[in-house]
Formats: structure tokens, sequence, C-alpha cells
């Protein structure tokens, strides 16, 4: 690397800090580039050599946001043995809410409130959906059981979700032929309330209630493995 591209690099190193910084202390909200020269006692000029907007920069950080979250939940769910997919999930769960109480403010800029005027580029698809498709390939890897009869059918417009979403998986190569779509339903609402848990307990909303949100969390986990096993006709229906 070149002193010049070196150069560069450190400087891209200092700026990332600094909107950390201010997201932590000002939140996404109060990025502004006028600021951020401030704190690097550089010219807002000089920034817009390494970042094009504001846009730019917030795109930098939920990138690099969902995949330091996703490394998390890939390393936890990695160190289980392969065979034991309930304990796989749990991991997954676990190692997301402790990699969010390590970056509770990059947690809200990624599934928090979104920040008025951004729009997230389609560059951040791929990042975004790792948590997605890591429990997917989880629960993907039970056996099918016996078939099951949903007792109301699927609406319409909820089939064609499900529809969707089951061709998605298929282009990221995670094999769903055998996955009920019973089975698809239940893994996206393990993830809502995987990440609907995690936002309650950063912001707040356990206090005086679960205060041990931990157990909580496993046990929610535990709960909506089992929503799966059902659904893929590895359980009873209760």
């Amino acid at each position: 690397m070149t002193s010049r591209a070196e150069a560069r690099e450190d400087f891209r190193r200092r700026l990332l800090a600094a909107a950390h910084h201010r997201l932590a202390t000002d939140g996404a909200a109060g990025l502004a580039m006028r600021v951020l020269a401030r704190d690097l006692a550089v010219t807002p000029g000089a920034l817009y050599r390494y970042v094009r907007s504001r846009d730019e920069l917030l795109t930098l950080l939920v990138t690099e946001a969902y995949t330091s979250l996703g490394d998390a939940v890939a390393g936890a769910e990695a160190d289980v043995p392969g065979e034991d997919v309930e304990a796989r999930w749990v991991a997954a769960w676990l190692a997301a809410r402790t990699w969010a109480r390590a970056h509770p403010h990059e947690y809200a800029l990624i599934y928090g409130t979104p920040v008025a005027g951004y729009r997230a580029p389609e560059d951040t698809i791929g990042p975004g959906t790792r948590l997605n498709l890591i429990l997917a390939r989880i629960a993907a890897d039970l056996p099918a059981g016996e078939e099951r009869r949903r007792e109301a059918p699927l609406t319409d417009e909820l089939a064609a979700d499900v529809q969707r979403i089951r061709a998605w998986l298929t282009e990221q190569s995670v094999a769903v032929p055998h996955v009920p779509d019973e089975a698809i339903l239940a893994v996206a609402g393990g993830l809502s309330t995987l990440v609907g848990a995690i936002g309650l307990e950063l912001f707040g909303h356990f206090k005086g209630a679960f205060e041990d949100a931990r157990a909580f969390l496993e046990d929610a986990a535990r709960r909506s493995f089992a929503d799966i096993r059902r659904a893929m006709g590895r359980g009873h229906m209760l």
C-alpha cells in the first residue's frame, strides 16, 4: 500500500470512529458532515473526498453494523455441533443479543427508527439479510416429518409472500423444497420475535418485568424452535 493509500485508509478509519462517536452521543439523526468535520479538525469539503454525502456515510455504518452482527452470530452458531439444530438456533439468538448489548447504538441504527430522509441502497440488502439467512439455514437442517394440513388456509396475499420468500431462499442456496409454508412462517415469526425482544430490552421496556432478559430470550428461542419443529411435522400439534 502506498503512503497516499495508507493516509486515505487512516483518515477513513478516523472518520468512521468519529461517526460512531456521534452515533452514540447524538443518534443517527445527529450525524452531520459539518459536525464531523469539526470533530476531525478538517474542512467540510475535505470529508467529501472520502464520502460523497451523509447518506453514503450512513450506508457505511449500516453495512458495517450488519456485517459485524452477522459475523458474531455465524461464529457462535458454528461453535455448536451441526447435528444439534436446536442448540444452534438458541446460540444464534443469544449471540445476536450479546452483540446488540455491546453495540446498542448500531443496533438502533439498523433495527430502530428509520433515519429521516435516508433510503438504504440495494447493496445493503446482502449484509442486512445475513441474520435472516443464518436462521433459515439452521431451520432448513431439520428433516421434514409427517405433512400436516393447516386448519385455516393462508390468504392469497400471505401465500404469495411465502412463495416469494421461498424463491429468494432458493436463490441464496438455502435448500427449502422439503420445508412447509408453515415452517417458513415460523422462521419469519422467530426472526421478528428475536429483533423485537432485543429492542425491548435495549430500550428499557423490560424493566419491572423480565429482569433476566437473557433467560427470557433463551426461553423465547426454544419456544420459537418448537414452533418450527411442529411446522416441519417433527413434533405434536398443541
